[in-house]
């Protein structure tokens, strides 16, 4: 069974992987952070696998020590407190291994060389000297999950004596770019179980990631509590040269406040960083963060592709989109994408442009469909675009 997975948010899909896993003798989940990850192992553990995470020092030590000369120096200057790397019960709270004295990056690695299930970073996929350091675990392999496999859709730099097929790649001034996601096809080939699930990959995306993982395409077509999610449009024409307009501006303004004042915490998607620090000083009289403040009434306002717009549970009643999020034609990435997708048969602005575009506003409306089954939640799309684009989204997120 090779698949890739389309499921909705709030389907389960990271315990009906977890589950999967834990039942193999030797299996690899692929997440894209580390707490998504620790989630991951804790989910393993509940139906009976065992668990270990190889992620950086970084990601996983309470004082963030980047390498191990950083952890031997906070070590020997007595701030670094912990003293074994083999808890008495393992648990999955970076937090709680350092409170029993054990440093949580040794005790997970550790963990994860004997489990029967290792949870990786999906970065680790991206590079030929990335993978070296757990080839071995590829040899004897199972099961594989990629979790948020739409990630896998990326460019990235190989150097020359890294084994590659040049057929996957271009020379861009002396530096060779590469498509990730043949790679990793490569990588997996041999394991006979394969699920890559996404909410992103809807089947008229999905032609790219089935040829090269070399796998069918099975998706969850119905969305749990659909029936409490209400989506409304306003056609604004909001463009590049419009939407620092004043007349464009106060009418956001104006939206976010009337979602503010109906459900109290709310999120707010723009199409960059500086646009999204251009409107929050634009929001007056409201309490306005760019993080999560809990469940302290306020509105949060950050960017398409920002750190909390995938992966994160946001404790938000509504959502508000601003702009349908084309990317940028001029950047770098997004040409080496089109360029190398198109010599190799498939359509490079479909994939380039237009799936980077809907995976945003998915992964974008994912942040505020949590809990969707146990209470109403509002969507409130803000862009003429958002209607005619409107066949490449899922349904329930069709105005």
């Amino acid at each position: 069974m090779r698949v890739v997975l389309y499921a909705p948010p709030g389907t389960g899909k990271s315990r009906h992987v977890a589950e999967a896993a834990a039942r193999n003798r030797r299996s690899l989940i692929f997440t894209r952070s580390h707490l998504e990850g620790l989630q991951m192992a804790r989910y393993v553990a509940e139906f009976g696998g065992e668990a270990g995470l190889l992620f950086g020092r970084k990601s996983l030590c309470p004082l963030g020590a980047e390498n191990s000369l950083r952890c031997l120096e906070l070590r020997e200057r007595g701030v670094c407190k912990a003293m074994s790397r083999r808890p008495l019960k393992l648990v999955f709270d970076v937090e709680e291994l350092y409170k029993q004295g054990v440093c949580p990056y040794e005790a997970l690695h550790v963990a994860g060389r004997r489990s029967n299930v290792v949870v990786l970073p999906l970065a680790y996929l991206s590079k030929v000297s990335n993978i070296s350091a757990v080839a071995d675990l590829f040899e004897e392999v199972d099961f594989v999950a990629l979790d948020e496999a739409h990630n896998l859709l990326a460019v990235v730099e190989v150097r020359d004596d890294e084994l590659y097929s040049r057929r996957y790649c271009v020379d861009v001034w002396g530096r060779v770019m590469c498509l990730a996601l043949p790679l990793v096809g490569e990588l997996v080939g041999r394991s006979r179980r394969l699920v890559a699930a996404s909410a992103s990959i809807l089947r008229h995306f999905s032609e790219v990631f089935t040829y090269f993982l070399r796998a069918e395409y099975v998706e969850v077509p119905t969305l749990p509590g659909a029936e409490n999610l209400e989506v409304d449009l306003i056609p604004l024409e909001v463009r590049y040269r419009t939407r620092m307009r004043s007349r464009y501006v106060e009418a956001v303004a104006e939206a976010v406040r009337r979602v503010f004042e109906e459900y109290r915490r709310a999120v707010v998607f723009l199409p960059n960083k500086e646009l999204a620090a251009f409107y929050m000083s634009k929001l007056g009289g409201l309490p306005v963060s760019e993080r999560p403040l809990g469940d302290i009434d306020h509105v949060v306002v950050t960017y398409y592709g920002s750190p909390v717009s995938e992966g994160v549970n946001l404790d938000v009643k509504a959502g508000v989109l601003v702009g349908f999020p084309i990317p940028d034609v001029k950047s770098r990435e997004l040409w080496l994408k089109r360029r190398i997708l198109n010599g190799l048969g498939f359509d490079g602005y479909k994939y380039a442009v237009l799936f980077t575009a809907v995976n945003h506003v998915v992964q974008a409306a994912g942040r505020v469909m949590r809990n969707l089954a146990r209470e109403k939640k509002l969507l409130l799309l803000i862009d003429d675009r958002f209607t005619q684009y409107r066949h490449l989204l899922p349904p329930y997120l069709r105005p």
